[in-house]
């Protein structure tokens, strides 16, 4: 009979890199479908997430998906949270239980602080920072008409159904119409 290893179980979504990213990038739209940075700028956030996830000693798929979510859901910087940092730096106990024990009640504190918007540091979302905007991509035309699209989508499916992707003909509905609404916002 043949077993395939826990280690390769735990770390079966990242044998393929991209893929994983893009199961990510999937999450992380379901769960804010109103972030308006496009998915290339997304994937970028996935994948300095994932390098800090590991830099911190997380290994498993679930560890690094969790990693990321969190940094999308609290803060980019979280794992710099004194006490969190602290936890995470204890080399007296195991990764993974240290990474569990960051979920119990005598983390509360930490994590309220995490969250909160004076704590937030958006330069963790790069892994050099840029020196101006200029550097960080912009949303294009049809970036925003996709996100349209989607979010049109997303308010006529009902809460129980999964949101499809917007097909072609729907983005080019929606950018026709952000270029009307363009046009008539400049008379």
């Amino acid at each position: 009979m043949f077993t395939v290893p826990n280690e390769l179980i735990d770390k079966w979504y990242q044998r393929d890199p991209d893929a994983f990213v893009e199961t990510l990038l999937k999450e992380v739209r379901e769960r804010h479908p109103t972030y308006t940075q496009t998915d290339n700028m997304l994937r970028d956030s996935i994948r300095v997430g994932i390098e800090r996830a590991r830099s911190n000693g997380l290994e498993t798929d679930a560890q690094l998906s969790d990693f990321v979510m969190i940094m999308f859901e609290i803060a980019p910087n979280f794992d710099q949270q004194k006490d969190i940092r602290r936890q995470l730096d204890d080399a007296s106990i195991p990764v993974a239980e240290r990474w569990e024990r960051l979920f119990t009640s005598d983390f509360d504190a930490a994590w309220a602080e995490a969250d909160a918007p004076s704590f937030f540091d958006v330069n963790a979302w790069y892994t050099k920072p840029p020196k101006d905007l200029s550097e960080i991509e912009t949303p294009t035309e049809w970036d925003w008409a996709e996100w349209l699209a989607t979010y049109r989508i997303q308010e006529q499916t009902p809460p129980w159904e999964p949101v499809r992707d917007p097909n072609s003909e729907e983005i080019l509905h929606a950018l026709r119409d952000i270029r009307a609404r363009l046009e008539s916002s400049k008379t």
